[in-house]
């Protein structure tokens, strides 16, 4: 992901108009009120360029970029550094008040029948097992017999959205081990779930760490920090 990024900063000038330096100043100004405008006058022109370089990636680069979120930090400050070393002037050219580059895109590739699309795609689709994104599951018959948690007890959870069940098969559900403790759901699970809506997204965002609030929010449930993490969720899904 470092090297793709990299690429389209380098092979590629940006420019950045005077207007959307002034904006991103009167935003770091706003949120680091004690730092003097001067200084941060040198780092907005960075934001704006970093931004606009953004602009210009591709929607699958996007998609990875937000998949690796929390490798962003790392990946931003290794090509900064690189930039840095080999001259950022030689590499980014800050264009003030020059029109961006209006270009086109190549347009739809060719219209295919339903059946084919379906087999074009089986053909790039690697199946993935439930177990190896989700970690650990089991049946209602397994939590009974692990944790003495009656059958209609867990279906009332689940039903309320206190614990995640994710589809296996047609009318299956299986339950992430990970989501109790001592046998009983993680608190604030409920809300995690009414802000999210989707079991799939909402176990995902749980177990995928975010470093806006220290680490994986179904860690973070489980340390009590109950409200960061709804509020992290509504900011993500609200």
């Amino acid at each position: 992901m470092v090297a793709t990024v990299r690429k389209s900063v380098l092979e590629k000038r940006v420019n950045v108009s005077r207007a959307a330096v002034a904006d991103i100043l009167d935003v770091l100004a706003r949120h680091n009120p004690g730092i003097s405008r001067t200084v941060l006058k040198g780092k907005s022109r960075v934001v704006a360029a970093v931004a606009a370089a953004a602009v210009r990636l591709s929607d699958e680069q996007q998609r990875q970029i937000l998949a690796h979120e929390e490798n962003l930090v790392e990946a931003m400050e290794t090509i900064v550094a690189d930039l840095a070393d080999k001259g950022t002037e030689d590499l980014i050219q800050l264009e003030l008040d020059k029109p961006v580059e209006v270009s086109q895109g190549q347009g739809l590739g060719e219209l295919l029948e339903e059946d084919e699309g379906r087999k074009r795609i089986a053909t790039m689709a690697a199946p993935v097992r439930l177990e190896d994104w989700a970690g650990p599951v089991a049946g209602p018959g397994e939590i009974e017999r692990t944790f003495g948690t009656r059958r209609s007890t867990l279906h009332d959870w689940h039903k309320r959205g206190a614990v995640i069940g994710l589809l296996k098969g047609e009318r299956k559900h299986v339950f992430p081990l990970a989501q109790f403790v001592d046998g009983r759901p993680v608190e604030g699970m409920s809300e995690v779930t009414r802000v999210i809506g989707n079991p799939r997204a909402a176990w995902q965002w749980l177990t995928q760490a975010k470093p806006s609030i220290g680490g994986k929010p179904l860690d973070r449930l489980k340390q009590g920090h109950i409200a960061q993490v709804v509020t992290a969720a509504e900011h993500d899904f609200g």
